[in-house]
């Protein structure tokens, strides 16, 4: 009886929606079934499964504009230059503490795609028992035998063309892995030969070669997928799930639409209940309120989603009162536990044609890179600086020995501990300082005080590490009532110890893999051409103290925000449950990357496209949507 009655008011309210007159550059209703803020990775995913049912009515707001206004977003070798665009956010954390209190940038896309628009296009799935750890900790359905089967469903495998002038060396797929999915994934086009030696070099740390990482095993390495098409274009949320069915006429898409709060009404029981958002439409200035029948699905990413949520009045109650906000529901957990990836490096001198480093060197020889990219799809525009990833699980022996017991005692065992990652080119690019100079470029750092300053008429690449059991949490609070005020973002790196020790073991590894035959071949100079930090800085025999100073100099995020919006129980830690429902309210849900409440062990673009379906297939379930 409930649902029937249900369904009939659903139906009326949607035949009784109108057209919103003050937005002139589209027909946007006053009243949708669902209303999902933010159009990014996930958001796209879950407007396009939801309007897969044609009477199923879906509005999209998002802040930013669509991603073509930067062209570079489609091309491989444009990723380098998306930094501080229109379609990124380009925020900067709090001072971090045990980073010498640098200030860091932190990229994060605003526009239709999300950052799968202008991230680096590495495109993985990460350890099966990460996801069935998912389970362990009270989230039912989220296993990897529950999340594999939607990978496959979404993606589209396209295989190289041997025939052409690239290097195919350990291109390997499963084609089992894929299936005729929208979302495209494929090899880079250029390949410089240090790429692949980088990959036979991994034996020097007890990285295997592999013929698949995207089958529940993260452990390996091979040439790197890619979300890209088979022309090498980026494929991101916006181009394989909203262009495709943009004229659908049940979901409206508005960019340059800031959600500003969720609307709330109590209920006679004394439940809040969601009812619609409102939004600032940017073109026009207006201040306008939409409504929902169904519900309002949050997916802004890990720092604008909690930061929408406490605007809105759910959240801890000391950001709330000090902001002057309104409670609707206390927790606690909502922006805490902010879990991220970092990343380091040491650069080595090597022969031009073992870097993609001339490309960049003035604004003529990048134009002629582009050109012939355009023009023929060779040469070094068709690739990304790095997307050859290693990723190595480290014994159970090894992690106590280096004291890192506390990854076992976490239940962080079967799945990759350390990321390595191949760059070619000098990255990041921004001047590690020495600690006489006190570490941080923040604070006035010259070139002189710099572990070493690169030239831009020689050819370099970069050897990378990244953490992937990344104990350490941070939080995101508010600056002000406003979403147009960034939130405070404290990633925290390093406030746990055992990060520490994963993280200087890392650095050994780092220098065993450059003095590997497979890549020293390539190297110009001394100690295998290792330009920073160099022997001089940091010695063979130096202290993990010593080898720590320059970690925290060099050390920058690997983009991977997440956890601020935990699906765990709410007395874990938890801000929605495992149908990703808010707690404390009723016709809200959190259906993006900052719901994961332990970080896969891989890149997060793919765990954030599968969080996106499983999104969609949770609330077609819940309201027995046939389609």
């Amino acid at each position: 009886m409930y649902l029937s009655t249900l369904i009939t008011l659903t139906l009326a309210g949607a035949a009784c929606a109108k057209p919103i007159k003050k937005i002139k550059r589209q027909t946007i209703q006053d009243t949708y079934d669902f209303i999902i803020a933010g159009g990014g990775t996930a958001g796209l995913v879950i407007a396009n499964r939801l309007t897969e049912c044609p009477s199923t009515r879906v509005l999209v707001l998002e802040a930013g504009p669509e991603p073509g206004v930067v062209a570079n977003y489609m091309y491989p070798g444009g990723n380098q230059n998306l930094a501080g665009t229109a379609i990124d956010y380009n925020y900067y954390t709090l001072p971090q503490k045990n980073l010498n209190n640098r200030i860091l940038p932190y990229h994060r896309g605003r526009g239709l795609g999300g950052s799968s628009a202008i991230n680096g296009l590495y495109y993985g799935r990460g350890s099966a028992s990460v996801y069935d750890h998912w389970v362990q900790l009270g989230n039912q359905g989220w296993g990897w035998d529950d999340l594999y089967p939607l990978s496959i469903k979404q993606t589209h495998f396209n295989p190289p063309n041997l025939n052409d002038s690239f290097d195919h060396s350990f291109q390997t797929w499963d084609p089992t892995a894929y299936s005729n999915g929208e979302l495209q994934i494929a090899f880079q086009g250029y390949v410089p030969d240090s790429n692949v030696g980088f990959i036979r070099a991994g034996e020097a740390i007890g990285i295997p070669i592999v013929n698949e990482l995207n089958n529940g095993n993260n452990t390996g390495v091979k040439q790197g997928t890619g979300c890209f098409d088979s022309r090498l274009r980026r494929s991101s949320s916006y181009d394989a799930f909203y262009k495709p069915v943009q004229n659908r006429t049940s979901l409206d898409v508005l960019h340059y639409a800031s959600v500003t709060s969720i609307q709330f009404t109590k209920g006679s029981n004394g439940a809040s209940r969601a009812t619609g958002v409102s939004f600032t439409d940017q073109p026009t200035g207006q201040f306008i309120t939409v409504n929902a029948t169904k519900e309002v699905i949050v997916a802004m990413g890990a720092f604008n989603s909690p930061q929408l949520l406490m605007i809105s009045g759910i959240g801890p109650q000391a950001q709330l009162s000090q902001n002057g906000i309104n409670p609707v529901h206390i927790n606690e957990n909502v922006g805490q536990n902010l879990n991220d990836h970092c990343v380091f490096s040491i650069m080595a001198l090597v022969e031009q044609t073992a870097s993609t480093s001339s490309m960049s060197v003035s604004a003529s020889t990048l134009e002629a890179a582009q050109q012939q990219f355009l023009d023929s799809l060779t040469g070094p525009y068709t690739a990304p600086s790095g997307i050859t990833n290693g990723f190595q699980q480290l014994s159970n022996a090894t992690l106590r020995a280096i004291g890192a017991q506390a990854v076992l005692n976490a239940g962080l065992v079967n799945q990759s501990h350390v990321e390595f990652l191949y760059e070619s080119l000098f990255y990041p690019s921004g001047l590690a300082f020495l600690p006489s100079s006190g570490g941080t470029s923040s604070t006035g750092g010259t070139s002189s005080s710099a572990y070493y300053v690169p030239q831009s008429n020689l050819s370099y690449i970069s050897l990378t590490a990244s953490p992937l059991v990344a104990l350490s949490r941070g939080s995101v609070t508010l600056k002000s009532a406003s979403i147009f005020d960034a939130p405070n973002i404290d990633p925290n790196y390093y406030s746990n110890e055992t990060d520490r020790v994963v993280a200087i073991n890392a650095f050994k590894d780092l220098r065993k893999l450059l003095a590997h035959p497979a890549i020293a071949q390539f190297t110009i100079g001394p100690n295998n051409g290792e330009v920073q930090p160099g022997l001089a800085h940091i010695p063979a025999n130096a202290s993990d103290d010593t080898i720590f100073d320059y970690i925290k100099a060099n050390t920058i995020p690997n983009w991977h925000a997440s956890g601020t919006c935990q699906m765990l129980p709410e007395a874990d830690g938890g801000v929605v449950d495992s149908h990703l429902r808010v707690y404390g309210v009723q016709n809200l849900r959190v259906c993006d990357v900052s719901i994961i409440p332990r970080l896969p062990d891989v890149n997060l673009q793919g765990p954030v496209f599968m969080i996106g379906e499983k999104s969609a297939q949770i609330i077609k379930e819940d309201y027995n949507l046939q389609c």
